[in-house]
């Protein structure tokens, strides 16, 4: 495996987590209940949401690192921390690093919620959504052989990324959708379950 194999693969990873960690959050902002739906276990989803975000976290700072050690591209740090002026495709790898950071930024508030209020993280946490969009748009556009540019949009990674953009804009639309509803049952089944539980 080489270098550009390994920083395709923390990208991918970055990808994933970042979509799986979207994914969780939509259903626990639509109050979704694993015991009472779908698979009727108890699984402590914010757990989770949170251990997706820590891995999203993790392959986005990682990923850029690896470029500092390619020799078929000279990465400087500068490149890595604002890559305006990057060697290839500076656009787009400044729409990754953008990601990074409101990825970084999300992850710290996060850590921070109870310092600064329910109402002001909460609203801070809607930026995963401009974070979501750049880090779709530049790992779809990127070369991940650092030659011309053009990118293999059929490649396997591509492809994986792809269906990540996918299902990240179908749960993004399932939760505009449903939004005041949620996953909660009508306040009558709320009612007859109550009186059936005394």
């Amino acid at each position: 495996m080489t270098l550009l194999d390994l920083c395709s693969y923390l990208g991918l990873g970055a990808v994933g987590a970042a979509t799986a960690n979207l994914l969780l959050g939509m259903l626990l902002s639509l109050r979704y209940s694993p015991v009472r739906l779908w698979p009727h276990r108890r699984i402590n989803v914010f757990r989770l949401h949170n251990w997706t975000a820590y891995f999203a976290l993790f392959f986005t700072l990682t990923h850029p690192l690896v470029l500092l050690f390619v020799k078929e591209r000279h990465f400087g740090w500068f490149d890595i921390v604002f890559p305006i002026r990057s060697p290839l495709q500076p656009k787009l790898n400044m729409a990754g690093a953008g990601a990074l950071y409101l990825v970084l930024f999300t992850v710290v508030t996060s850590l921070l919620r109870t310092s600064i209020g329910q109402r002001a993280w909460r609203n801070l946490h809607y930026l995963v959504f401009p974070a979501a969009v750049l880090l779709f748009w530049h790992s779809i556009g990127t070369d991940p052989a650092l030659k011309d540019g053009n990118p293999d949009l059929l490649d396997g990674g591509k492809v994986f990324i792809e269906v990540c953009a996918f299902l990240s804009a179908v749960a993004i639309g399932g939760r505009v959708w449903r939004r005041g509803r949620g996953f909660r049952p009508p306040a009558g089944n709320l009612a007859k379950s109550s009186r059936g539980a005394a």
